[in-house]
């Protein structure tokens, strides 16, 4: 697989790069998100997680995808201006650990048992 950067525009506003990229796959099949994200992640420096690849787009029998990717500069732009379907597509996790059902069960017992107390 060999990628080739063809447009790099700095978008400041929205604190990420936009990418047009042309992928070159000699008698292999389209290649996945994943691996264009590896191989935008390795010539750019970037993170992988900073990384959205918002299309790729091949004609039928050429062995050569156009695609549109998002290098973002921080993971709270990502997530402020990225849809959810789009974050969930890349598998981008969250910082904090949400709270388990458990917990916050235990959170609601213990918040009644204080009103309780104090009639």
């Amino acid at each position: 697989m060999e990628l080739e950067i063809t447009q790099n525009n700095d978008n400041p506003l929205l604190h990420r790069k936009e990418l047009q990229v042309v992928i070159k796959h000699d008698e292999k099949a389209t290649p996945k998100r994943k691996e264009v994200i590896r191989g935008l992640s390795e010539e750019l420096k970037a993170k992988k997680d900073l990384i959205i690849i918002d299309h790729l787009k091949n004609k039928y029998g050429k062995s050569e995808t156009h695609g549109y990717a998002k290098v973002y500069s921080n993971v709270d732009a990502l997530k402020r201006i990225e849809t959810k379907p789009s974050i969930a597509r890349h598998n981008i996790k969250d910082e904090a650990p949400k709270a388990n059902k458990e917990e916050k069960v235990e959170e609601t017992e213990a918040a009644e048992q204080k009103t309780g107390d104090d009639e």
